[in-house]
């Protein structure tokens, strides 16, 4: 016979010891979770944001291969190009937040709002990882009749608009780069627009403009090869190639350039800002080793690349004062399609007092 109360009782004990395995399981599940090494069951996709052959391309399929190493599963690269990457961006970021579609960008895109072709944020919506910066360059072919950037100059004067540069497009990085000097240099010029930098140095082999504007990685081979000649690059500091000779910084020509030197492309691997915390720590780690593997390493030492690693808020406030930089820039010179202002951007003595704005949300991968 079952004493009185003890049933009850024995309940009471049984709930209790229910509730306590409960709460560590739940303690332990939590830890694991956040310690737990994410590895994708199936193939990956990396959508790449310019034409083949730029430096985004070379960068990010290298990168993707040191990657799989460590994820275990092969990342297949497609290239999307149009309207200053955001065409690929737009596709990334209506596909699920589950690790499985990654965008290959460059340069924090942060001409989406500028030119009001995306209303995505690199430091509000995407989570980015970067893994180096380029170097812009000017080159002509061997035979031309501009035989300096001195002469550049001058031939701009005398026929205001009309000296055909090729360039990533209007509000791109490296119409950007040859706005800056142009505006520094009290000269203009006519932008022919390709995409991406690949496309824009093959225009002038072709003989379809008058200069190379790209960057130096997309150039140097072709410049080794005696098949391109440079005229100027957008360093802080001349650059000795083994065989060329002197490649000369801008800033020696221009001095007013100083200031924005070295200027180049950045090369970003980005998800979506809500995928899950363990996932991007595994794609973190994987990007991590990629940039250190014999591959990776060879890339930078011959195209001129230099590493650089940021991801998490370090990123997110780079993103944002390039946003920033860009988007005051742009409205000097009447390129923008939105305003500053329109997109709550403050000037860049002002950066620091604004950031980080309200509607920012901390990274989860630091």
């Amino acid at each position: 016979m079952i004493r009185k109360g003890y049933f009850s009782a024995g309940f009471g004990r049984v709930a209790i010891l229910i509730l306590v395995i409960q709460l560590v399981a739940l303690l332990t599940t939590d830890t694991a979770f956040s310690q737990e090494e994410w590895k994708p069951k199936r193939s990956i996709r990396l959508v790449i944001q310019f034409a083949a052959g730029g430096g985004t391309d070379m960068n990010l399929r290298t990168l993707s291969k040191g990657m799989e190493e460590v994820l275990g599963q092969p990342i297949t690269c497609t290239n999307m190009t149009g309207a200053l990457g955001s065409i690929a961006a737009n596709y990334v970021y209506e596909q699920p937040a589950d690790g499985y579609t990654w965008l290959g960008a460059a340069d924090f895109s942060r001409y989406f709002r500028i030119m009001d072709v995306n209303k995505t944020a690199a430091w509000r919506d995407w989570q980015y990882f970067q893994a180096s910066v380029s170097i812009a360059s000017w080159s002509v072919l061997p035979n031309s009749p501009i035989k300096s950037f001195e002469d550049l100059v001058r031939m701009a004067k005398e026929k205001p608009d009309t000296l055909r540069v090729s360039t990533d497009g209007k509000g791109g990085l490296w119409a950007e780069a040859i706005s800056i000097v142009a505006d520094a240099g009290g000269f203009t010029f006519k932008n022919i627009p390709y995409d991406g930098g690949a496309p824009a140095t093959l225009a002038c082999l072709q003989g379809d403009v008058d200069v190379a504007g790209s960057g130096l990685h997309e150039q140097i081979e072709f410049i080794r090869a005696g098949k391109l000649r440079n005229l100027a690059i957008f360093s802080d500091t001349d650059i000795e190639v083994p065989g060329v000779g002197t490649l000369k910084s801008i800033t020696r020509l221009i001095p007013a350039t100083k200031a924005f030197a070295p200027f180049g492309g950045m090369y970003n691997l980005v998800l979506k800002r809500e995928t899950p915390k363990p996932i991007l720590m595994g794609i973190k780690k994987a990007f991590a080793h990629a940039i250190e593997t014999p591959a990776y390493q060879e890339l930078l030492a011959k195209r001129y690349f230099k590493k650089q690693f940021v991801y998490g808020a370090e990123a997110d406030k780079k993103a944002a004062r390039l946003e920033c930089a860009s988007a005051w820039l742009y409205h000097k010179l009447g390129i923008g399609k939105k305003s500053p202002e329109e997109l709550g951007l403050p000037k860049l003595e002002d950066f620091d007092r604004w950031w980080p704005p309200k509607d920012y949300k901390p990274s989860v991968v630091d």
